[in-house]
């Protein structure tokens, strides 16, 4: 799965380091389409980082799948890395301890690993909120209070009078 990296010129310039970094500048951020100047939305990822942010990225390189972008905004040295089809968004610090230890490589594995560690963790976190957050209605409110009525109070009320009627439930 493709990831993508944006960061401030200088932390791309680090990432630039690896032996394996091939530079390529992309996609032309904006096109012109009937006298207009609009944003080009061939380059998924940079359409939905500009469309988010309201700030262009600069296509710098990519090793393998990971493709660098640089934004003029980010003074510091935080990254950001955006995983999977929908752009998961994990911040992280540039480390220069472990850059420099074991070298720009190694660095870039440990955040791949970081960054698939994190989103195995969001995506159980999210399917135990799906599971703990189904709304259990009480079919009386209908009757009792019917301006402060939920959905899931509807839902019931209606399983409850199908049952009454004919016996089963829809």
């Amino acid at each position: 799965m493709a990831l993508n990296i944006v960061c401030g010129m200088q932390t791309v310039n680090l990432f630039r380091t690896s032996k394996f970094f091939r530079q390529n500048l992309g996609i032309i951020a904006t096109v012109e389409k009937n006298g207009k100047r609009m944003l080009n939305d061939k380059d998924k990822f940079s359409f939905f980082y500009n469309s988010r942010y309201r700030t262009t990225i600069y296509a710098q390189g990519n090793v393998g799948d990971i493709k660098f972008y640089g934004d003029h905004y980010i003074k510091d040295k935080t990254f950001a890395v955006y995983f999977g089809n929908n752009f998961e968004e994990f911040l992280f610090e540039f480390d220069n301890t472990i850059m420099s230890s074991k070298g720009i490589d190694f660095y870039l594995g440990h955040i791949l690993k970081e960054v698939e560690e994190k989103y195995e963790e969001k995506v159980k976190n999210d399917e135990l909120v799906k599971l703990e957050t189904k709304p259990v209605g009480n079919p009386d409110m209908v009757l009792q209070n019917p301006g402060n009525v939920s959905y899931a109070d509807l839902k019931a009320y209606m399983e409850k009078r199908n049952k009454q009627r004919y016996g089963k439930t829809e």
